[in-house]
């Protein structure tokens, strides 16, 4: 089977870039002779080192922006993207547009004219927010009842489509990971974190990651526990008005040497930070913008870690964290985080049987099990083509 991709990403950096690698070398896997060819987007965050070097990768979607160019300029990139892409489609048997709306929609138009069936990855965000934008909401109606499946990563990701657009081709295939990649190494020396308790965040600094309520219930904690640090990992501007929101609250509690903000780190560095966390928070909201979590990668990353979370409710965190098992889910709110933040720090054995059910719990969200499920999807889609 030839199958082409549609992604923004190729990168270790965020999570559709980890699903994209992830999956697809799975598939391949699977099913010895599948081949794959990807479309990436213009101005993607580079390659990570897990890309095969076997994969055609042709730069033919937009940049991440597209949801919010003009329409003008939308629909001049979507002409230009479609006519990129359509050689490949013509090879290929199934198009599987990972990246949501309005990237999938490209995938759509191409699979359409080149009779091809359109399998679409509905990740969170983007796949919801277009049915009620005033200049998208038309076009995403009527175009998401006719890709053969949308694959929701999540229980929450399906109904906050189904709220808004009852479908019948909706699948719930969860977000896995590769265990072994995390299993445990050798500490990395000389790093900030490196010798200090600390607590850990991660995710783009953005409302919907809800690093406003893990720093809030970190710093109503932070007296408790003197020695500790709270690190945060995730691209950010210094300009933009959510980080220096953020900022400030720390300088003004007085804590400005124990919360840093590390930017983008490496994966080794990343996995380091993961191992050595007492605990991963990530606390995301629905955002003023309609932005939420749709499941979050990252909490099955530091499960593999052995690391318990603290998540929020009302997001894709509901089908990542088993409640009271692997981490504790909460409102969304600091007061709540801080409780459940307090009790996880303040009992080791508690902390400890946590990390070995969440340990457990991420061996068996296999990349594997995954492809096995989303080959059958195309099995069943070339099938009936």
């Amino acid at each position: 089977m030839r199958i082409a991709v549609l992604t923004d990403s190729l990168a270790d950096t965020d999570g559709v870039g980890r699903y994209t690698i992830r999956l697809m070398r799975a598939i391949e896997a699977a099913a010895p002779g599948t081949q794959v060819e990807v479309a990436l987007a213009r101005k993607h965050p580079g390659l990570s080192a897990d890309v095969p070097s076997h994969w055609p990768i042709r730069i033919a979607l937009p940049p991440d922006y597209f949801f919010y160019m003009s329409a003008l300029r939308f629909h001049a990139f979507l002409a230009w993207s479609v006519a990129r892409v359509l050689p490949m489609v013509r090879r290929a048997d199934l198009v599987h547009a990972i990246k949501d709306y309005p990237h999938c929609y490209v995938g759509l138009v191409a699979a359409q004219l080149a009779g091809k069936p359109c399998v679409m990855t509905a990740h969170g965000t983007y796949a919801v927010v277009p049915l009620t934008d005033r200049r998208h909401a038309e076009r995403a109606r009527a175009a998401y009842p006719k890709f053969g499946r949308i694959l929701c990563v999540s229980e929450y990701t399906k109904k906050r489509i189904e709220e808004l657009l009852p479908l019948q081709n909706l699948e719930v295939i969860r977000n896995a990971v590769d265990a072994s990649h995390y299993a445990p190494r050798p500490r990395l020396e000389r790093r900030p974190w490196s010798g200090v308790p600390y607590t850990l965040g991660m995710g783009a600094l953005k409302e919907r990651k809800g690093h406003h309520i893990a720093v809030d219930a970190f710093l109503q904690i932070a007296q408790r526990f003197p020695d500790l640090h709270h690190f945060i990992v995730g691209a950010y501007q210094p300009e933009d008005s959510y980080f220096r929101r953020i900022a400030a609250r720390v300088e003004a509690a007085g804590y400005a040497g124990r919360v840093r903000f590390l930017g983008n780190v490496t994966e080794e560095e990343k996995i380091d930070l993961l191992s050595g966390a007492q605990a991963f928070v990530h606390t995301p909201v629905t955002a003023a913008d309609g932005g939420f979590e749709g499941f979050g990668i990252v909490y099955l990353e530091a499960a593999a870690c052995g690391v318990p979370a603290i998540a929020a409710r009302g997001s894709g965190a509901e089908d990542a964290v088993l409640d009271g098992e692997t981490g504790f889910l909460c409102d969304p709110t600091a007061d709540a985080a801080a409780a459940s933040l307090g009790r996880l720090l303040a009992d080791e054995p508690l902390r400890s049987r946590m990390g070995a059910r969440a340990r457990e719990h991420a061996r068996a969200q296999t990349w594997e099990q995954n492809a096995r499920r989303v080959l059958a999807v195309y099995e069943e889609l070339t099938r009936r083509a």
